[in-house]
């Protein structure tokens, strides 16, 4: 197992590092420049060459590629924003948490209601009770994440205001005691959480579907019907536990989705994640904050494959071998 890790972690670094140098490349060669973003367009090109000397932009391209590899690898500096004017590391650190929560609540959304559904229609295999959940659970998967985001903000904050309209909390939370605090957080999360966890339920709804009736049509299963156990314990102990095994697939290859998908969220409903930090990094050019972005983003999906694929071997011993 620790020779897997290992070879595992070398795999995830080189990749991760190929990542980053193409990304560091496509985002110079592209046209534009930050301090046209900056700054007021009426500056003189003496004054606009030394902010460009300042940020080392008038350097090669391979020179700037360098010295930004020796900062990162060897000083482990990811530079300054140019747009916050402050250490990358603490804008990062300021844009994790509201991302790895919109991430985590999302994902509870979409294997909640995806196990939820799949296993209802597998155990009404044929009826119209499993017609509707596949067919549902098609249209939230076809339906794009901004139009879905949209209608919801229209439906549950306009036309009926049951949810607010965006942000982390409210204006006054920092006033309120810590439960109430709580609280607020929760009520602006549960419709960016929802909208980000029913895109992907569908799917991870038919998946479950499609493993479980193969499991329900093996012998054991048969086997453990003849002895009288209860449907339920049949079905959610025994078949669900061997068809759990490509669902822990799915959650490796689900979080590349969930975090593109957040970008999205985060925009519409003004979430002040990653995704959002982001977006508005790419508008004005802010290199070194579309970096780590980058970085951090691909080490989270590396690190749920990784997690994905441990609980592979804990469930099914053939996996150790």
């Amino acid at each position: 197992m620790l020779g897997f890790l290992i070879r595992r972690s070398a795999a995830a670094a080189l990749l991760i590092f190929i990542v980053l140098s193409f990304t560091f490349f496509f985002i110079h060669l592209a046209p534009g420049d930050p301090t046209l973003m900056l700054q007021d367009p009426r500056l003189s090109s003496e004054q606009r060459e030394a902010m460009r000397s300042a940020y080392g932009l008038d350097r090669p391209l391979a020179t700037q590629y360098l010295s930004w590899l020796h900062a990162v690898v060897i000083d482990r500096d990811w530079g300054i924003s140019f747009v916050h004017s402050r250490p990358v590391t603490a804008v990062i650190a300021e844009h994790v948490s509201p991302t790895l929560l919109l991430a985590a609540a999302g994902l509870l959304v979409q294997f909640g209601v995806g196990l939820l559904a799949g296993v209802t229609a597998a155990r009404h295999a044929g009826t119209s009770r499993d017609h509707a959940i596949r067919f549902t659970a098609m249209v939230f998967y076809s339906l794009p994440v901004f139009w879905t985001g949209l209608m919801a903000l229209l439906l549950f904050s306009y036309t009926w205001p049951l949810f607010p309209a965006g942000h982390l909390h409210s204006v006054d939370a920092a006033s309120l005691p810590a439960f109430d605090r709580a609280l607020d957080i929760l009520h602006h999360l549960i419709l960016p959480a929802l909208v980000l966890g029913l895109a992907t339920a569908g799917g991870t709804a038919r998946f479950t579907r499609n493993s479980l009736l193969e499991e329900l049509g093996e012998d054991y299963i048969r086997t453990a019907r003849a002895k009288g156990l209860g449907e339920a314990r049949v079905v959610w102990i025994h078949a669900l536990r061997n068809a759990a095994t490509p669902l822990l697939q799915l959650f490796g290859l689900t979080l590349p989705l969930l975090l593109s998908g957040a970008l999205v969220v985060e925009v519409v409903f003004s979430w002040p994640g990653l995704g959002r930090l982001a977006f508005d990094s790419i508008l004005s050019r802010d290199y070194p904050v579309i970096l780590a972005t980058t970085a951090l983003t691909g080490a989270l999906v590396v690190i749920g494959n990784l997690v994905a694929d441990l609980l592979h071997g804990v469930i099914d011993p053939r996996v150790r071998q």
